[in-house]
């Protein structure tokens, strides 16, 4: 739309500035409602409560430690929000659900506000020192860059060549879903159901796909993460068959999520330590009464960071300990939640993976394999069982998010101190929406929300009802996943030739990377081969294609979404 406006009406027609603003607030947005940050969350309001039955006797076990500002308790407004049929305005179900929404509203921008302010330390460090590549970004540069009045991105004939080839794919496949007699262009294959046997039945799914917006995301990312991401994924898959082979058969081998826990652990130690000299020279700088420090062009001024991430976390501490829980299990929880929060940061800053995650091994299991659940008072468990939600699979925290809009504001030229201003707008806004959504259609549909809730209180209910010890196999793997990063940083830098690179051993790891290791390896091929035998100069120029590609796949796959939403 913005196109036609530079050229009939200019004045009235967005600046790149502008447009990237737009897109900042909308990414920010998508990120603080998504499913592991707010959503789940606000599904476990009620549930203690509704969900008791005589059987699971939550009511002797979780009731009286419920905190009762953060909850929700009356029957009467429960019951309409789990069954449906009634609505969210009425004055006994606003007063109902009113405190705990402004708490944990509350609760959540916190989070955000502190990890703003962490990456406000980090971005001098990262973006204009490290000069990280962040691949991510280079999409809505592109779709946004100005130039004399026309935009060259979008009259590249490499750009359209990709994106009618996406959009082509995905707008046929789609037809077929609807009519099922048309044929379908396939774009997977399962290469498990060749490996029926052991040991090589151990490695469980290995498919084979060709997502067309995979393969031009990955394009971005440097060489040799590209190279690390794939063969991390056969190495994991590697670990399984010799683990059948020397028939291991150990429940939770080779203890992948764990590892992963570790990697991402070690990573940010290691970002840390790397950094340690001129973050720990702006922080002392930034405490003096006299700072000699130009932060000008910062999104804050580092002093302000400095407190900013003092009373974040005092505050989170402090709410914690309101609800019930101890004070020393709250500062270790936010320890390593900010952590994975920071390595993750890290990732996306320099390798750019659509994906990242931890599945189902967050601090809370840390906690239970370091020092068991007997150790941790029934008050504290019953207490954190929100926290779960947004621990669980770590898919969803703005961390990264915010420093990629730092990013987009270096190469923009953009007013990060008004950026600033507005992610945080946007987050709070993101929140509310989120919170009176839900309520509006949980009433109106009722039962929207109560798995996702007791599988939080369920989880509690079994560290309580069958205590578990410390785990020393899971912490043993945890070891195992941080040595793995140090070793391999150690080399990366000693070694000029390593080819391997940190980063990629927990993302690799994941879950849902197996959707996108032969992607990635695609693209590896293609880039290797272009470089080697085209050069950089090559390179540039067929780069277009390649976010065609992802602009292609996303359009139509947005297509779809809409037309789902209106039938």
């Amino acid at each position: 739309m913005n196109i036609p406006l530079k050229r009939w009406a200019p004045r009235v027609a967005l600046s790149q500035q502008e447009l990237l603003t737009i897109y900042t607030m909308l990414v920010i947005a998508v990120c603080v409602s998504g499913h592991d940050f707010s959503q789940a969350l606000f599904c476990t309001l009620g549930t203690a409560r509704w969900s008791a039955t005589p059987e699971n006797d939550w009511s002797n076990l979780f009731w009286k430690y419920l905190p009762p500002h953060l909850t929700v308790n009356d029957d009467q407004a429960l019951y309409g929000f789990y069954k449906g049929e009634s609505t969210f305005y009425t004055p006994a179900h606003i007063k109902s659900w009113l405190e705990p929404m402004i708490w944990w509203t509350l609760f959540l921008t916190m989070v955000a506000f502190t990890m703003f302010c962490i990456n406000v330390i980090i971005r001098k460090q990262w973006i204009e020192k490290e000069k990280l590549t962040y691949p991510l970004v280079h999409l809505p540069l592109e779709m946004s860059r100005e130039g004399n009045g026309h935009h060259p991105f979008f009259r590249n004939k490499l750009f359209w060549i990709g994106f009618g080839l996406s959009a082509g794919v995905n707008l046929i496949n789609g037809t077929t879903y609807l009519f099922p007699l048309l044929p379908q262009i396939p774009l997977g294959y399962n290469l498990s159901v060749f490996f029926t046997e052991r040991p090589f039945s151990a490695m469980g799914n290995v498919p084979i796909q060709f997502n067309p917006f995979a393969i031009g995301l990955a394009f971005a990312i440097p060489l040799d993460l590209l190279f690390s991401c794939w063969f991390f994924f056969l190495f994991w898959k590697a670990e399984q068959v010799v683990g059948s082979m020397a028939g291991i058969n150990q429940p939770g081998y080779p203890f992948v999520a764990q590892q992963i826990l570790g990697g991402y652990l070690g990573i940010a130690i290691v970002a840390l330590w790397l950094a340690r000299k001129p973050i720990w020279q702006l922080i002392k700088e930034a405490v003096r009464a006299r700072s000699d420090v130009d932060d000008s062009g910062e999104p804050m001024e580092y002093r302000t960071a400095v407190l900013g991430i003092i009373l974040g976390i005092s505050f989170l501490v402090f709410f914690s300990y309101q609800a019930g829980m101890t004070i020393r299990f709250a500062l270790a929880f936010f320890g390593v939640y900010f952590a994975i929060a920071f390595a993750h940061t890290r990732a996306r800053a320099e390798l750019g993976p659509p994906i990242h995650g931890i599945h189902y091994f967050g601090p809370f299991q840390f906690f239970m394999a370091a020092v068991g659940s007997r150790k941790l008072a029934n008050q504290t468990l019953t207490a954190a069982a929100p926290f779960w939600t947004f621990t669980k699979q770590f898919r969803n925290h703005p961390m990264p998010y915010i420093l990629e809009s730092f990013k987009l504001a270096d190469r923009s030229g953009m007013d990060t101190r008004k950026l600033g201003r507005v992610i945080m707008l946007s987050v709070v806004v993101s929140l509310i929406l989120t919170f009176w959504t839900f309520l509006q259609f949980s009433y109106k549909w009722g039962g929207i929300s109560e798995g996702r809730g007791i599988e939080a209180y369920a989880t509690i209910e079994r560290w309580l009802v069958r205590p578990v010890e410390p785990d020393m196999q899971s912490l043993g793997a945890i070891a195992v996943g941080a040595l793995f990063v140090f070793t391999n940083t150690t080399l990366q830098l000693r070694l000029l030739w390593w080819p391997l690179r940190p980063l990629a051993y927990p993302i690799a790891g994941y879950v849902a990377f197996r959707h996108l290791w032969f992607p990635f390896f695609i693209s590896w091929l293609l880039k290797w081969g272009i470089l080697k035998h085209g050069g950089i100069q090559t390179y540039r120029r067929t780069f277009p294609f390649f976010l065609g590609l992802v602009l292609g796949d996303f359009t139509i796959g947005s297509v779809w979404g809409i037309i789902g939403l209106i039938t």
